[in-house]
């Protein structure tokens, strides 16, 4: 059977916001791109995640509009090698419950972002052969 690795699969274009971009832009943005997340850095590396599911439970604990990417995003990130086989990515979003991971590369630099849409192809493509 094939290997097939991360970064053959991961979409290149990420979307992302800083630190300090207000929940408003934030929401603006995911809009704009038609994305359910996206992942918040700082000079190149990622540092944490907003999701829609982060956006809900800010409004519903009275966050304001102007309440800063930072305050809101999941930061506790799990990352995945852009040379690590699909079946590590599969598993980590099995272990953790995630449908999204950013890819990085071995400096820590933000390099894409898979999801779980994607390893659905990738394994795919294994079953065919």
């Amino acid at each position: 059977m094939k290997e097939e690795f991360v970064k053959e699969y991961m979409k290149t274009r990420v979307i992302t916001v800083g630190r300090n971009t207000m929940l408003k832009e934030v929401t603006r943005i995911m809009t704009d791109n038609n994305v359910g997340s996206v992942i918040v850095v700082d000079n190149g590396k990622p540092i944490g995640i907003i999701t829609e599911r982060d956006v809900v439970r800010a409004i519903g604990k009275g966050k304001s509009l102007d309440t800063i990417a930072e305050e809101i995003m999941t930061a506790s990130l799990i990352t995945i090698k852009e040379d690590s086989p699909i079946t590590g990515a599969l598993s980590l979003m099995r272990t953790y419950n995630i449908r999204h991971l950013p890819v990085i590369d071995y400096d820590g630099n933000l390099r894409g972002i898979i999801s779980i849409r994607d390893i659905a192809r990738a394994i795919d493509d294994i079953l065919e052969g």
